[in-house]
């Protein structure tokens, strides 16, 4: 048995924004924020559109709600059996609601809120490229991560703060987790 007087780990937040720029479930409310600061964690931030813009998050629970309304078996669509006549459906809805992008200054607003509530040992990038269907404006892929690290020094980021973003806070909370289990694996069970 564990003692309650050991400190868990620091917790990662490895995908989220800010939920008070965006209200999406998977953003971290700042209340949340400030708790992840106070064990010492890291929020790292999302590029995935609809964390990042209120438009374009409102946009995919439309567009999901279309999908729904026009092919969802088995009880409800227009369109059951039919994946012609959706497809033509969704389409039809995709081109009089054209989905909105979002921007790499959005991503920014996320990461500096983040930082302004957090703190700046307490935010990191958590790109999701890999989950994502499509990426803000600017930043497409890693090979743009240098013009949103410019972009933070446009708006003020020091090259510590920048060092602390781009993976030194990550780190530090690594170094505390791999800290806590030596030391928990030293706890008789």
């Amino acid at each position: 048995m564990v003692s309650s007087r050991h400190q868990p780990a620091p917790v990662i937040f490895s995908h989220s924004s800010a939920r008070a720029l965006v209200d999406h479930p998977r953003n971290v409310p700042d209340d949340i924020l400030r708790m992840v600061a106070g064990k010492g964690g890291v929020v790292m931030a999302n590029f995935a559109p609809g964390y990042v813009s209120a438009e374009r998050n409102r946009w995919d629970a439309d567009d999901a709600a279309e999908r729904t309304r026009f092919n969802s078996p088995p009880y409800v669509g227009l369109y059951i059996g039919q994946p012609e006549r959706a497809k033509a459906a969704i389409d039809a809805w995709e081109k009089e609601h054209p989905r909105p992008s979002a921007t790499l200054a959005q991503v920014a607003d996320h990461i500096e809120h983040i930082r302004q509530v957090a703190g700046i040992e307490h935010v990191g990038l958590g790109s999701d490229f890999d989950g994502i269907e499509d990426a803000p404006a600017g930043l497409e892929g890693v090979n743009r991560y240098p013009a949103l690290l410019i972009e933070l020094i446009r708006r003020g980021w020091t090259d510590a703060d920048i060092a602390k973003l781009a993976g030194g806070n990550v780190l530090r909370v690594f170094a505390e987790t791999e800290r806590v289990a030596a030391k928990l694996q030293g706890v008789s069970h």
